[in-house]
């Protein structure tokens, strides 16, 4: 069983492993493309901590951008 937060209905549910479609192994996380419960939908969820590692590196750096773009004199 996973627990999978839906993003279409925002809720939690509860998804028994006959509804799991596909495990990916990629360098960086492992995917798991699960068929929703709740809105009938397929949605992939990463996991990992080189995966969470490289996105909290991506929005550090966009937000140094941003800061950089409203330091600039207009």
């Amino acid at each position: 069983m996973l627990l999978i937060t839906c993003p279409v209905t925002r809720t939690d549910e509860l998804v028994a492993d006959r509804r799991i479609r596909s495990v990916a192994n990629h360098p960086t996380h492992i995917a798991v493309a699960v068929d929703c419960p709740s809105c009938g939908g397929s949605h992939v969820f990463r996991t990992g901590r080189r995966w969470e590692d490289d996105r909290a590196e991506r929005a550090a750096r966009a937000a140094t951008a941003r800061a950089a773009r409203v330091r600039e004199p207009a």
